[in-house]
């Protein structure tokens, strides 16, 4: 897959500096077809059906460049640019390089990079990490998944991030992220959004991950200090995810087990049939936990997946009236390689949330079945 110096073929603006360096092109097309019902369990609100050309159903869309320089002493330089596109329709998925854009440094004292970096709690860019706690991953499988965004919050790609990684010790390695601010996303909001002033969003996470032959853990701390002045004082509470989880590999299958705890999180940050459904109140900031139970297996040639999940939280919708939200996912996938660069994949869910404020108590579900191809490059 790694072509050396392919990207001068591509971009002939990186020529004169990629002869210097070893650089690659790499990437991911992710196209196919999903179908999904969705019952808002209300009266007047009819039932929804929905079958459309998909992107990114088992990973998302993606090209990129990467690169390292030897400094000797032990010492590399690198970089790595990565933008998100839809396969189905060829447009990007916000800025240029939305996925990463980082310069790093790496030796004996392990890694430190700067720039747009995804925290080790999502899964997206180089630095991801919550995906090892889920077969499905982190990518949507139809939006109504067993993925691990489904259940717990993930912390999405930031600007203006330092991120360092220590060398691995006997399996052990820690992680450490600070972003001085998402000035994108305060701009958008109409303030100017400078790094590390309270216009801006800030976000830091601490975590860790081990592997010892079939044992694979992770555990991971974040939180979001939100912006606090927005054309005036703002009263916000810091959100707050404890994240724990990890795999074990018995041969004949792999099982993982997830767990988290928010607090205080933007409801955006999770995927659900709630958030599709007209009339069902707007999830704001959310409160709870989610767990979730997933394994892989050889079968046929291919991987079968396969997992539930569940979600118990308290939240608050656009008008600060709260509600209790539960949900339920069950989930079943299965991958075959073509080669070693191509599979096929297909998975089949069903989601139930239930949302109970005052005496309003609605349980609209959704089920799917999602079939695609992906090919990496």
């Amino acid at each position: 897959m790694k072509k050396t110096l392919a990207a001068v073929a591509v971009l002939g603006a990186f020529a004169g500096s990629a002869i210097a360096a070893d650089v690659t092109l790499y990437g991911r097309i992710d196209t196919g077809v999903g179908y999904s019902h969705i019952d808002a369990d209300t009266a007047g609100v009819e039932d929804v059906d929905n079958f459309s050309m998909e992107s990114g159903q088992q990973s998302g869309s993606r090209w990129g460049l990467k690169g390292t320089e030897d400094l000797g002493n032990g010492l590399t330089v690198g970089f790595v640019l990565e933008d998100g596109f839809t396969s189905d329709d060829g447009a990007e998925k916000g800025v240029m390089f939305d996925r990463e854009s980082s310069l790093f440094l790496e030796g004996g004292f392990g890694k430190l990079a700067f720039g747009r970096i995804g925290s080790i709690n999502n899964g997206t860019s180089s630095w991801a990490q919550i995906g090892m706690i889920n077969a499905f991953g982190t990518s949507s499988w139809g939006g109504h998944s067993l993925q691990v965004g489904s259940v717990m919050a993930t912390a999405g790609v930031w600007d203006n991030m330092v991120a360092y990684q220590t060398p691995n010790f006997a399996g052990f390695t820690v992680y450490a992220q600070y972003s001085m601010g998402d000035t994108t996303d305060a701009i958008a909001d109409g303030v100017d959004g400078h790094e590390n002033e309270s216009d801006a969003d800030r976000y830091y996470v601490i975590g860790a991950t081990y592997e010892n032959g079939p044992i694979a853990a992770y555990f991971a701390v974040d939180s979001t200090n939100y912006q606090s002045w927005k054309n005036g004082p703002q009263d916000v509470d810091d959100s707050l995810t404890v994240t724990l989880g990890g795999s074990y590999d018995f041969d004949v299958a792999k099982v993982y087990l997830g767990v988290q705890y928010f607090d205080e999180v933007d409801g955006d940050d999770f995927s659900g049939v709630i958030n599709d459904v007209d009339g069902a109140p707007t999830v704001g900031m959310i409160k709870g936990y989610g767990v979730s139970l997933t394994a892989d297996a050889p079968v046929a040639g291919g991987k079968a997946m396969f997992g539930i999940g569940y979600m118990d939280a308290e939240a608050a919708d656009s008008e600060n009236t709260d509600f209790d939200l539960t949900r339920y996912v069950v989930s079943v996938g299965y991958s075959y390689p073509f080669s070693k660069r191509t599979d096929v994949y297909a998975a089949a869910s069903y989601m139930q949330d239930k949302y109970e404020q005052g005496t309003t108590e609605v349980e609209p579900s959704a089920y799917g079945l999602y079939v695609g191809l992906r090919h990496l490059f």
